[in-house]
């Protein structure tokens, strides 16, 4: 079977690490082209770096006959755009999550996708961590009986102020990413949220009535609960888990290890630690988008699905409502 040929539109982080990966390291699929900024354009032209062929427009990169499939990782406010114009034009999509920067562009979003009959994965790479991955078989092998509670916790270091100007919020930014681990883990929908926050790191965001520190209580669909815990501070490095408890014993999936090895010494065990998300999920990353082009060469349903990232988008919808409202907060499905 040919490969499929992969254009990418933006060539920030996720982007460029992504063309890194169709770069010989996705099998069934080849880097064609990408477009870009016009300041990323500039540098690719002054340092000649550029991964692959640049084009002008995202509408040139959707048109272009060598383009079989898109992979989505512009800025977060322009998924729907992009999405929308890739869906046109028939191209099965790979989208960087959000599916949009609201709900309703969300559910607009998707009504393209279906409209197009396309396949389309949105950027959820937890559920393809080896750790995250294998705890979900233990739950689904019945390993610790019925599922009754979840507790993720992401810790990062903040991103600069004008980019949580724009980015929806700690819990749309952050916290989407456990929202979707539980429905992930849980096997259950999350049917309600109550939410809490504080601003213990950057003043400035109190301009946008954002915070820095949250935790999320969950209630679900079965009865279960779950707990998300979220911060913009992480001085010891990236700090991420995710612990299901269940009627028969629970699993946990954490790696704080940059490295296998490990020092003891006077002051115990000293370990190095990831301190970038691409680090730490690096292998995830690779495999996500590899998951994408089998399904797409093999014609089968690609996951976690378009409605997957309008779940968990409700989710921190509805904790960012219930933070700033004081209340328990019913998903509005």
């Amino acid at each position: 079977m040919a490969d499929l040929g992969v254009g990418v539109i933006g060539l920030g982080r996720m982007g460029s690490l992504h063309a890194e990966h169709l770069q010989g390291a996705i099998r069934g699929a080849r880097l064609v082209a990408a477009v870009v900024d016009s300041d990323h354009r500039s540098r690719f032209q002054a340092s000649g770096s550029a991964p692959c062929p640049l084009v002008a427009d995202v509408a040139a990169l959707v048109r272009d006959p060598h383009v079989d499939v898109v992979v989505i990782a512009s800025p977060s406010n322009a998924h729907q755009e992009h999405t929308t114009e890739a869906a046109l034009a028939g191209k099965p999509i790979f989208c960087e999550k959000p599916l949009a920067d609201s709900v309703d562009g969300a559910r607009s979003a998707i009504a393209d996708i279906t409209r197009a009959g396309i396949p389309f994965q949105i950027g959820f790479q937890r559920r393809f961590d080896p750790g995250y991955a294998r705890a979900k078989t233990l739950i689904e092998q019945g390993a610790i009986g019925e599922v009754e509670m979840f507790r993720g916790l992401t810790c990062d270091r903040i991103p600069p102020i004008d980019y949580l100007r724009t980015s929806g919020g700690l819990f749309r930014d952050l916290g989407v990413h456990d929202f979707d681990a539980a429905r992930f883990l849980m096997g259950d929908e999350v049917v309600a949220v109550q939410a809490t926050g504080a601003i213990l790191v950057e003043p400035a965001l109190s301009e946008f009535d954002d915070i820095d520190h949250g935790i999320v209580t969950l209630r679900c669909a079965r009865g279960g609960l779950g707990v998300v815990q979220n911060a913009w501070r992480a001085p010891a490095g990236y700090d991420i888990r995710a612990e299901v408890h269940g009627t028969a014993g629970k699993v946990v999936t954490e790696l704080d290890e940059d490295l296998d090895t490990r020092l003891y010494d006077r002051r115990g065990r000293v370990v190095t630690r990831h301190f970038e998300f691409v680090e730490r999920f690096r292998p995830a990353y690779r495999l996500e988008l590899q998951a994408f082009i089998d399904a797409v060469q093999g014609d089968k349903p690609v996951t976690p699905t378009a409605n997957d990232g309008l779940q968990a988008l409700l989710i921190a919808d509805a904790a960012t409502r219930s933070r700033r409202e004081g209340t328990w907060v019913t998903i509005d499905d």
